[in-house]
């Protein structure tokens, strides 16, 4: 697993990868992006902290193997249901402009981040879903904080629907700001746009509108903790690793 951390001209470029086809929420990278956005709070200047996932991707969201794990141990998930909590408000939190750019896929707990920073930079033809519901789990920063950034309506589909998104849609609903052709070329369009801006008012700014999400995200993750450890979850995350269907999803109608 790489986390990298770099000063370029006019901002703080942190990338990384946690190996494999997608970059996953394992306990090592969650716990390794916290310890870099402390180190990032302790630099001064820049104010911009520019966030992206290597490999030709954002992430694929939680790890499925941890998950598992998770589903049969309450404790363990207590433990790894915090270390994403405290990933989530660290990143909330922190004293930057925080941009995203985004290609590939960015799913589950990868797409929840994008909740997190201030502006969202996606190449055409990023996918996103929040599909958590269909493991019998649910995506909890979505649930919890995604009605006051995205609206009511546009969390409670993206999160009971699990459906997937392209840019065009993704933008529409809010989840990003710009979808553009060349991640590069936009990134130096809204940083242009933001120089223009008090760098101390902007760490403001998003300090008083992040900051009231913060006592939201607890209830979220105390009740996820709880749920992965049903029946239904248990179910849900074996018939991932099975490529089977989970029995609730064979009810018929009429």
């Amino acid at each position: 697993m790489d986390i990298n951390l770099e000063k370029r001209k006019g901002y703080l470029y942190l990338s990384f990868n946690t190996g494999g086809k997608y970059n996953v929420f394992d306990s090592r990278f969650m716990l390794g992006i916290i310890d870099t956005l402390s180190e990032v709070e302790k630099i001064r200047e820049p104010h911009f902290l520019v966030i992206r996932g290597e490999n030709g991707n954002f992430g694929a969201g939680a790890d499925i193997k941890e998950l598992l794990k998770a589903s049969s141990d309450k404790e363990y998930a207590k433990v790894f249901f915090g270390h994403m909590r405290d990933l989530f408000v660290k990143m909330l939190t922190v004293n930057k402009v925080t941009i995203g750019l985004v290609e590939g896929v960015a799913y589950g707990a990868s797409m929840e981040l994008l909740l997190a920073l201030d502006i969202v930079i996606a190449k055409t033809g990023t996918r996103f879903a929040a599909p958590g519901g269909k493991l019998g789990v649910f995506p909890p920063v979505l649930v919890s904080i995604g009605p006051y950034l995205l609206g009511a309506r546009a969390s409670r589909k993206l999160a009971m629907l699990g459906e997937e998104l392209d840019t065009a849609k993704a933008k529409e609903v809010g989840l990003i700001d710009y979808d553009t052709e060349n991640l590069e070329s936009g990134l130096m369009e809204v940083l242009n746009r933001l120089k223009l801006m008090s760098p101390t008012s902007l760490v403001r700014m998003r300090k008083l509108i992040l900051l009231s999400l913060v006592p939201h995200l607890d209830k979220a993750f105390e009740e996820l903790a709880t749920q992965v450890v049903t029946d239904e979850a248990r179910e849900g995350i074996s018939s991932f690793f099975s490529k089977t269907s989970p029995s609730w999803s064979s009810i018929g109608f009429s």
